[in-house]
């Protein structure tokens, strides 16, 4: 079974509810647990485990169903609750829809194609307790069959949910992956699994087999929202060159652009607070935003990306690049302060997520660097 995750089209109803009745049920991730404990125990923290019961999520995708009708639904569970997809399941009836990206789904993952448009994964529908990995030595006994999969080892894998321009408009969406694949880190070999999922050595299924293994990729699929990735994510260095105030922003850590992901959901903020010679504060001045910005039929910017027309401003800071911002130096500023803070979400559609109670703690802002100078 294709699919190809997308926005909002109507394709997917379509394709949802003509889904094929499987040849068997697929299991939970508690099923899962009884072999491979300590990966289930990190999965269900995980945004994976937890892409559609996000409560942001919830919130945007009711804003999005609102403007565009039952069709968002249909395009957003390929990829945010996937087994829904595959099960044909829109009305979640069963309780395997509601665990987002969860370990049936992406082990039972026969193929992706990173060069569709969208791209696109192949879920196989004949044998969901067929699992996918990437081991070529593995011994499930009667649990389950399985196979060697080698896309499982590659960055393309993630393609078919981190990459997406929209075929009506021609508006790039998310470009992640094909950022990653412009990047030094891909050039040479390292894949998306190598930072997001972090190998160490040990045991795959310690509760079956006692195999070792120098590579047992980790569950936790870290991220923006795993703190001690976001603090090494991106350099800042402040500096007083003829007179202006120099900021440069790094990015020699990341594969890929950064913010990244999120669709335009998500931005980084640079910004400078001057004091005066007693430490007293002058002022705040924001200097730039990184990020990109769409903008609807009728050129309002910022907008959602389900109700992107075109893109208004993509300014993010590249994998391996470098930029560059100036700020002039107010009268009896004696010390500059810089802070590049990650925002989970865009400032533009905070305020109306608070008004309305939606849980937001997972998403406060966080401060990726500091730098600070001395002004003459």
């Amino acid at each position: 079974m294709r699919l190809r995750p997308v926005l909002a089209l109507a394709y997917f109803a379509a394709a949802a509810h003509t889904a094929p009745a499987l040849a068997l049920d697929p299991r939970p991730a508690r099923v899962c647990a009884a072999c491979h404990g300590p990966m289930r125990k990190d999965w269900e923290s995980s945004s994976m485990a937890n892409s559609w019961k996000n409560p942001v999520f919830q919130a945007f995708l009711a804003d999005a169903k609102s403007a565009l009708g039952e069709t968002a639904l249909a395009g957003c569970v390929p990829c945010h609750a996937p087994m829904a997809s595959v099960l044909g399941d829109l009305k979640f009836e069963s309780p395997i829809s509601h665990e987002g990206v969860t370990c049936n789904f992406c082990h039972n993952v026969a193929a992706v194609d990173p060069k569709a448009n969208p791209p696109s994964y192949v879920f196989d529908a004949s044998d969901p307790n067929l699992m996918r990995g990437p081991y070529a030595d593995s011994d499930p006994g009667v649990a389950h069959g399985f196979v060697y999969s080698e896309i499982h080892t590659k960055g393309d894998f993630c393609a078919a949910c981190h990459e997406h321009t929209d075929p009506g408009t021609s508006v790039t969406i998310d470009a992640t992956h094909t950022r990653w694949k412009g990047s030094k880190a891909a050039a040479a070999g390292k894949q998306c699994q190598d930072c997001h999922m972090p190998p160490s050595a040990g045991q795959a299924s310690p509760r079956v087999s006692k195999m070792n293994r120098e590579k047992v990729y980790a569950h936790t699929f870290a991220g923006a929202h795993s703190p001690a990735m976001l603090d090494s994510a991106a350099s800042l260095q402040a500096a007083v060159e003829g007179g202006r105030l120099k900021l440069t922003v790094a990015n020699s850590r990341t594969g890929h652009a950064i913010p990244g992901g999120g669709g335009g959901m998500r931005s980084i903020a640079l910004e400078v607070t001057f004091f005066d010679g007693a430490g007293a504060k002058l002022s705040a001045v924001p200097v730039e935003t990184y990020g990109t910005e769409f903008a609807d039929e009728k050129g309002k910017s910022p907008v959602p990306k389900w109700l992107a027309k075109k893109v208004a401003r993509v300014n993010e800071i590249p994998a391996d690049g470098v930029k560059e911002e100036w700020c002039d130096v107010p009268a009896k500023a004696k010390k500059a302060e810089a802070t590049l803070t990650y925002h989970f979400i865009h400032p533009a559609y905070w305020a109306a997520l608070s008004r309305r109670q939606v849980d937001l703690a997972r998403h406060q802002p966080v401060v990726m660097a500091r730098a600070s100078v001395t002004l003459p």
